[in-house]
């Protein structure tokens, strides 16, 4: 495996730097993030929240 960054499939340029931003939305679950590629492809992702542990 190589430390390459994931690429879009479309076109091969790096997800970790998005053309633009669309949209990013709190959820119970986390922070969604809408991304627009350069190739014009729209990604999703979540960020999950930090879980917190019970204290013992």
């Amino acid at each position: 495996m190589t430390g390459s960054p994931p690429q879009c499939p479309q076109c091969g340029w790096p997800t970790t730097q998005p053309f633009q931003t669309l949209s990013t939305h709190r959820t119970s679950e986390g922070t969604v993030t809408y991304t627009r590629c350069v190739c014009g492809a729209v990604r999703m992702w979540l960020t999950p929240t930090a879980q917190h542990l019970p204290l013992r």
